[in-house]
């Protein structure tokens, strides 16, 4: 493996200098960079736009991409737009980047052949002549159009490789997605700004996390768990970021790159004996065990000029190796107590404003600072308004965007959280600003989330007099691959300037995804629309996927008699739509959140049992319960897309080694299971196969024979020495028929209830 100094030759002439990367790859000779390109081989925008689309097209759709026509017109005052004709079996879409084309093709393939294009699988059993369609023109409602969550790159793209992220591209384009975050590849531009400021790769790599987890390292939360990254690791996503990066820019997004908060390594203290930091650490009484170790250091808005030259130094490393960008996320107190002196609240808080931007400023001047208003959010009893306005008051209105991305939970989670901070906070006082929800949190992919919310809500923000600056609509999940329904939803939502009606848009959903929606399916979705698909989403696990104890409680999933009824209705599709992928996919999702809600009834049955000394009625329901879950394991195996084995295989493309398979084996189930620390636990739980009857089952299987037998039970041990373990899966359920398997269980719970 080749050291970070074999890597790169830094070249640093003095405090506030350039960064240079000499690498091969971003090397260009003094001819070949005064030379200009010849005409013949620049392409314009409009030919950029066009063989993007086309790649789009030709990937998803192979020969009958040929069918579509394509055009570039200009935005209309800025803001996407695309116009859709189709006629004697060819269509005609006209747009205005790369984006606004794939967009339009997708909402005709949608509206027009009952087609749809999802993470799980597709419907595109398209007719052989496309239908006619009268010309129709869509202009976005938002200046952007934004993705992802920090986190995301963590639950779930930890160790995505490039045709993984290429299919995740198509998808960002076809659903309109102008504004994603692009956080790969930042590990290596911050090692060369480190070892060019003086530290060594010894206090580089104490100050890292391994690979899961460097979302909460970017944001500040923590340092020095589960790391260093090995240097091939940071190489490989270096050179994945150049491709994410450059397909992005060819479809006309405006990609959100990082940029320096003020966290610094503990080595900086070395170099800097004099400089004034804070410590951090997550929010006080939020994670009482959290290891000291893993605490964060922040320079001081005093210092002003180092916060300039790192902030200049990164950003300007980062273009060379990357190229130019304009958007900058950089988040100072993401879920951290904010360090200021109480009697001089709002002046320090307006300092740490003002110098976090001037550090982006320096390295681009033209640069605009994202934030996530869900520092807001964590900590709603700090941030009223006097500290918002404060924090904000230094930065220009139009050089700062903040992405308020919790508008999808209820008015209080758990008594403490307070969503609608553009609201709460006047509309972020004149700053740009994006309206979006989370809806996901930890990856969990249970079946969840309020579409009648996501339906009205961004339209009714969007026509609100109180609305200030409002420029974009943003989906920001900490997981994705989940709920398929809530993402075709909210990225309409993203096109739209009225509200969704959602007793049509569910009938056209049914037949774009499943070929047809018959009476029982929109039976079935009436009713999924009152029970899984109605209520605010949080942290979602069932009991069983929590860890084991005499007290099993499900965190808000539903799994009652009306969500049951409604996958009842659903399986009786089955003759007529069993056949098709999207179909049976959401039934094998459906019937393991139903017989979930059994296999929790069998084990709270277990414990009572147990309280009561009726031993063979515990051991009776607790045999039970384990079965059932090896049932659900069997039916998720159906799906390649949730397997603990799918993940597992995933981080293996990274690994040159034994000692680094080991490292990533350990680290992506770290991430999924115990997190790191106790109250973190099974927050990023999923229903997957492996998963389940590997360490969700066998850690009810270990504790339930610990407490039948009246022998003590370490349940951290247990979980260390699975983790510590290489993973190495049991042989799942086989599930010859998954229709005759379904009704099955469905029986069975009946009987249960």
């Amino acid at each position: 493996m080749w050291t970070r100094r074999k890597f790169i030759e830094l070249s640093c002439a003095g405090a506030g200098a350039a960064v240079v990367s000499r690498t091969a790859e971003a090397s260009v000779s003094p001819a070949s960079a005064a030379a200009p390109p010849r005409r013949d081989t620049v392409k314009t925008f409009a030919d950029t736009a066009i063989s993007s689309c086309r790649g789009v097209l030709q990937r998803q759709l192979g020969p009958r991409a040929a069918d579509f026509d394509l055009k570039l017109i200009p935005t209309a005052d800025g803001n996407e737009v695309y116009e859709l004709s189709a006629s004697g079996g060819r269509v005609t879409v006209a747009g205005s980047s790369g984006v606004s084309l794939c967009r339009g093709i997708y909402s005709y393939l949608r509206q027009h052949c009952n087609a749809m294009i999802t993470w799980s699988g597709r419907n595109l059993d398209l007719p052989a002549t496309l239908p006619d369609a009268a010309h129709h023109r869509v202009v976005c409602p938002y200046k952007f159009v934004q993705y992802l969550n920090p986190c995301t790159y963590g639950y779930t793209m930890a160790f995505w490789d490039w045709p993984r992220w290429e299919r995740e591209l198509d998808w960002m384009a076809l659903h309109g997605i102008t504004m994603p975050l692009a956080l790969e590849g930042q590990e290596a531009i911050w090692n060369r700004v480190w070892l060019a400021l003086g530290l060594t790769e010894a206090e580089i790599d104490d100050f890292s996390v391994g690979p899961a987890h460097l979302p909460w390292h970017r944001m500040g939360n923590i340092n020095h768990i589960a790391g260093p990254l090995p240097q091939d690791f940071i190489d490989q996503k270096r050179l994945l970021q150049h491709k994410v990066l450059d397909r992005m820019r060819e479809l006309g997004m405006k990609p959100v790159a990082p940029a320096f908060a003020g966290f610094v390594p503990q080595g900086f203290k070395r170099l800097h004996p004099e400089v004034d930091t804070f410590t951090l650490l997550w929010l006080p009484g939020e994670f009482k065990t959290i290891p000291r170790s893993t605490r964060t250091f922040i320079l001081h808005p005093a210092q002003k000029d180092l916060y300039r030259q790192i902030g200049k130094a990164f950003i300007e490393a980062y273009k060379a190796e990357y190229g130019e960008v304009q958007y900058y996320l950089a988040d100072t107190f993401n879920e951290l107590a904010v360090p200021v002196r109480p009697e001089h609240r709002f002046e320090d808080l307006e300092l740490f404003g003002r110098t976090v931007f001037e550090s982006v400023q320096a390295g681009d001047p033209k640069g605009t600072w994202v934030m996530q208003g869900w520092t807001f959010v964590y900590d709603s009893a700090f941030w009223n308004n006097e500290s918002v306005e404060a924090l904000l008051r230094g930065i220009p209105n139009d050089r700062m965007l903040i992405i308020d991305y919790a508008n999808d939970l209820a008015p209080a989670v758990q008594g403490k959280y307070s969503p609608s901070q553009w609201k709460l906070q006047k509309a972020f006082f004149g700053k740009q600003w994006i309206n979006g929800m989370a809806h996901t949190f930890g990856g969990n992919n249970n079946l969840k989330g309020n579409l009648n919310l996501m339906a009205t809500e961004p339209a009714a923000v969007l026509a609100s007099s109180d609305r200030g600056n409002l420029v974009g609509w943003g989906m920001c999940p900490e997981g994705i691959e989940t709920n398929e329904v809530v993402y075709e939803l909210m990225t309409d939502a993203g096109w739209h300037t009225a509200p969704i009606d959602l007793a049509t848009w569910i009938p056209a959903y049914c037949r774009s995804r499943y070929g047809a929606c018959p009476p029982a399916m929109e039976q079935a979705w009436t009713l999924l629309l009152t029970s899984a698909y109605s209520g605010h989403i949080w942290m979602t696990k069932q009991a069983w996927q929590g860890e084991p104890s005499a007290h099993p409680v499900a965190a808000s999933v539903d799994s009652g008699p009306t969500f049951v009824r409604a996958v009842e209705l659903f399986l009786s599709c089955a003759p007529a739509l069993g056949q098709n992928e999207l179909y049976r996919n959401d039934l094998i999702e459906m019937i393991a959140q139903a017989v979930g809600g059994g296999v929790d009834k069998s084990l709270a049955l277990a414990v009572q049992a147990g309280d009561a000394k009726q031993d063979e009625l515990a051991v009776l329901e607790a045999n039970r319960a384990i079965a059932w879950m090896g049932r659900i394991d069997g039916l998720m195996n159906l799906r390649a897309d949730r397997r603990l084995e799918t993940w597992m295989a995933a981080t293996a493309l990274y690994a040159k080694s034994p000692d680094e398979t080991a490292f990533y084996d350990e680290n992506a189930r770290l991430l999924i299971t115990t997190w790191g620390w106790p109250e973190l636990s099974d927050y990023a739980s999923r229903v997957w196969s492996g998963l389940i009857r590997d360490y969700y089952a066998a850690r009810w299987r270990a504790w339930f024979t610990a407490r039948h037998a009246g022998i003590p039970f370490s349940l951290d041990i247990w979980q260390q020495t699975w983790l510590s373990s290489p993973y190495r899966p049991s042989k799942p359920l086989a599930v010859s028929d998954l229709i005759a398997e379904s009704h099955a269980l469905l029986i069975e719970l009946q009987h249960l209830s």
